[in-house]
């Protein structure tokens, strides 16, 4: 457990300015950061901090999973707070607070929020409700997921497509305008879900 003589002044002044994570939530943003040097902490070992350890799996330079909070957090860039206990991560918010550092709380407010995501080989998706609906983020990740099966494929021919056409299209204008063409291309589409790409890249050029 972290000591309650941790420095709080950070939480308190967050509190102040934002009423609700739903205030907060306006000032936050979609970003997508490069974890490489990125030490992560997930405090709580029960289902929600092992399925928030699962989301950084991978993705940063070092993960650790503790069932109690650390004494070195200033050693840690990004620190979850997930036990079963409200009171015991805010202690351990204020805590990665005053030392600046990214942190969320399964049970209140954060300096960031984890959306549901799926990453796949040509892209990422990530929806978020802001906290407030979970399970509705999930069901939104997954049906768009799955009713886009060939989305991996068809970033894969925009980004030939679009490499072409920066070789015979000069107005950028225009290059945009041909590849949203291609995306609302029925026939693209089809011959994506039935894995032929060649005949899909040959129907995009039909657009030019």
């Amino acid at each position: 457990m972290l000591s309650s003589a941790l420095p709080s002044e950070s939480m308190e002044l967050q509190k102040s300015m934002f009423k609700s994570e739903s205030d907060q939530s306006h000032y936050m943003i979609p970003l997508m950061l490069d974890l490489s040097t990125s030490r992560v902490l997930v405090i709580g070992t029960g289902a929600v901090g092992q399925r928030k350890a699962e989301y950084f799996a991978g993705h940063c330079k070092e993960l650790v999973l503790s069932d109690t909070a650390l004494e070195n957090l200033s050693d840690f860039d990004i620190i979850i707070a997930a036990t079963a206990s409200a009171e015991e991560n805010e202690r351990i918010c204020s805590a990665a607070a005053s030392l600046n550092k990214l942190y969320n709380s399964a049970t209140g407010i954060g300096n960031f929020l984890i959306p549901a995501s799926v990453f796949e080989e040509n892209y990422t998706l990530a929806v978020s409700t802001n906290g407030k609906a979970p399970a509705a983020a999930a069901f939104i990740r997954d049906k768009i997921n799955a009713d886009l099966p060939s989305f991996s494929k068809m970033v894969e021919l925009q980004e030939t497509l679009r490499s072409e056409l920066k070789n015979t299209v000069p107005e950028q204008k225009r290059r945009a305008e041909i590849l949203r063409a291609v995306m609302r291309d029925d026939a693209v589409w089809k011959a994506l879900d039935s894995d032929d790409f060649d005949a899909a890249l040959s129907l995009a050029r039909r657009n030019i």
